[in-house]
């Protein structure tokens, strides 16, 4: 079993949680990978939705790797990608969202934040293989 570090922020409750999920969860979920899981990653972030935070159906397991990528990714704001059936943008704060040309270049000209939820379906998207 693995050891809990002092300094993580988590509780007892998903120390347990995460031991047990890795156990069920053994190979990274990324499609593809094949390497042993490490991690236990909340697909919609904590800070996003803190009554989710022990909810087995928003856990993936990803090796070492993938977690740290997708967690870089998530970090600095780059998960992007993710648009409808009709091509258009899933999140309300792109560019191509705006009813104005002003808005528009407004919303380009600022410093991109991500939905959660819009990124939450990215990595999602990822780890199943549908996107790379």
């Amino acid at each position: 079993m693995r050891k809990k570090p002092r300094n993580e922020p988590y509780d007892y409750d998903w120390h347990r949680l995460s031991v047990r999920f890795l156990k069920a969860h053994p190979i990274c979920m990324v499609r593809g990978c094949g390497r042993r899981s490490r991690h236990v990653d909340h697909i919609v972030t904590v800070r996003a939705a803190p009554h989710r935070r022990l909810d087995w159906s928003n856990l993936q397991a990803l090796c070492h790797q993938h977690h740290s990528r997708l967690t870089h990714a998530y970090d600095q704001g780059r998960l992007t990608g993710a648009c409808d059936l009709d091509g258009l943008p899933l999140d309300p704060n792109h560019p191509w969202a705006q009813a104005t040309q002003q808005q528009a270049i407004a919303v380009a000209n600022r410093r991109p934040v991500s939905d959660p939820l819009v990124a939450a379906r990215l990595k999602r998207g990822y780890v199943r293989g549908d996107r790379r």
